[in-house]
């Protein structure tokens, strides 16, 4: 017996939401029906609703009531998470929302209490899980391929300042977006893309650090850190450290991973290679990062019918908020270590 597709209401048309989200996965899926949009301006709600096939609402707590909606995508500035997630699961909806889950410990708490109190799913779309150099990375470490993890790296590297999407594709525009060079918008290199690095970290370590150091640079005018250094310390020396450039135009390495028994590298997107004293080096090619993530929204979907967990639990996305917060701290008080 076929089930009825899960009707999706998404809030925040932008490189997220429209790119990542709705033609992303979405519109193709036959789990999902996106019936209803909201952006922040009218003529993107309107081009939205025309191009989905939609129906395009003023405000996002007109949508969020919309009784067609199953599902509420909130693809927004940071600031605006927590506040549209919970009167979204108030409202009796289940709720997909962007990475950083939130701004604050105290909203990714009030969130989960949210969904507690509501019966409805609340998960965090930490698309970059599904990678397939994390994948294998993971796979790997699993198997005891390097022995016994000390160390390991990861980096992202932006080419300029965050820029709304283009007509194609996302990020493609030459209009800035204000809201990730701002603080009140809860902008920042360590926000924007941090989350996905700190989410591996804590994957691949078994959880929350003992404590955390970072450092942050800004450029003299800016509102916002343009690169952090952040390091998740687990004891005994093992260390994870994230680096993440707004601009950055040197292909640094983006993993390296260190063990007892071998080291993983990764210099690009595309490949990996394993490599352990007097043995041949082991080569994993043809790879290559994603942005949308199907897997993602078909774990989901089994969930909301019953059929298996979230694709994210809530509250792994929530540790990964206090780190961010406790680099952040560190950062400011000159990069002392700060337990999450």
């Amino acid at each position: 017996m076929s089930r009825r597709p899960i009707g999706v209401g998404i809030i925040g048309l932008g490189n997220s939401g429209w790119f990542y989200h709705a033609e992303g996965t979405l519109e193709h899926s036959p789990d999902y029906d996106v019936v209803a949009v909201s952006a922040r301006r009218p003529e993107r709600t309107a081009e939205a609703a025309r191009r989905f096939g939609a129906t395009g609402h003023a405000t996002w707590l007109d949508l969020v009531h919309d009784e067609r909606v199953d599902l509420v995508v909130v693809a927004t500035p940071h600031d605006q998470h927590a506040p549209m997630t919970i009167a979204s699961l108030e409202a009796g909806k289940h709720v997909v929302v962007e990475k950083p889950m939130a701004s604050t410990r105290a909203e990714a708490e009030a969130m989960m209490a949210a969904a507690q109190r509501s019966g409805r799913i609340l998960t965090v779309f930490q698309n970059r899980r599904w990678e397939p150099s994390f994948q294998i990375i993971r796979q790997l470490l699993a198997e005891g391929a390097i022995g016994q993890v000390w160390r390991s790296e990861e980096r992202r590297m932006h080419r300029g300042r965050y820029t709304v999407s283009g007509s194609e594709r996302a990020h493609a525009g030459t209009e800035p977006a204000a809201w990730a060079h701002s603080t009140a918008g809860g902008g920042g290199v360590v926000n924007l893309i941090a989350p996905h690095l700190v989410d591996h970290q804590l994957l691949l370590h078994g959880g929350l650090p003992e404590c955390v150091s970072a450092t942050m640079h800004r450029y003299e005018g800016d509102e916002v850190e343009h690169h952090g250094d952040v390091r998740l310390h687990y004891g005994d020396g093992v260390v994870a450290r994230i680096e993440v450039f707004r601009e950055c135009d040197v292909d640094l390495p983006k993993w390296a991973v260190f063990g007892s028994a071998g080291t993983i590298v990764a210099d690009d997107f595309d490949a990996l290679r394993l490599v352990r004293p007097g043995r041949d080096v082991v080569r994993f090619d043809g790879l290559a990062p994603l942005q949308a993530c199907d897997e993602f929204y078909e774990s989901l979907a089994r969930a909301v019918h019953g059929d298996g967990p979230v694709p994210v639990d809530p509250q792994e996305a929530a540790a990964v908020v206090r780190v961010l917060e406790a680099a952040h701290r560190s950062a400011a008080s000159g990069g002392v270590t700060v337990a999450p």
